[in-house]
């Protein structure tokens, strides 16, 4: 999974102002590299909590040049976490916000685990194969199941 599955919801940018608020939870419990990145949040932060850069159609303007507090990738990167634990953390937060807000549901952010687990399942069959288990099973199905 390369990018965060991102449902342009765009509550995160609505909301920026309680992210970036000193008294914040989020702010409290950050360390203190993202509370250095919040602290120098380059644009300004509407009355009503949203952000400067946040079109009406809900899109950022200045996204390929987005400040790294905005960057779910680089966040990840830039504390040293998983790529995959950092998206599963922060698609929490998004489904939190997007329920509070009584968004739709198309809204939620999905985190893929089918081609996790569709390499376990092949994992496992290799090792059962290579162990020579599972092709002396696989060769009697065939046999009873050939037709007559």
């Amino acid at each position: 999974m390369d990018e965060f599955p991102c449902t342009k919801c765009g509550l995160c940018c609505k909301h920026v102002g309680d992210v970036l608020s000193q008294n914040s939870i989020e702010y409290k419990t950050s360390p203190t590299v993202i509370k250095d990145l919040i602290n120098s949040f380059p644009y300004k932060v509407n009355e009503d909590g949203s952000c400067s850069m946040l079109t009406e159609e809900g899109l950022c303007k200045v996204y390929e040049n987005r400040p790294i507090i905005c960057n779910v990738r680089l966040g990840a990167k830039l504390l040293n976490i998983p790529l995959k634990d950092w998206y599963k953390d922060r698609a929490k937060g998004c489904n939190d916000l997007i329920r509070k807000a009584g968004l739709s549901n198309d809204y939620l952010v999905q985190i893929e685990e089918t081609s996790e687990k569709i390499n376990k399942i092949t994992d496992q069959s290799s090792k059962l194969l290579n162990q020579g288990k599972s092709s002396k099973n696989f060769k009697k199905r065939i046999k009873n199941h050939r037709p007559k």
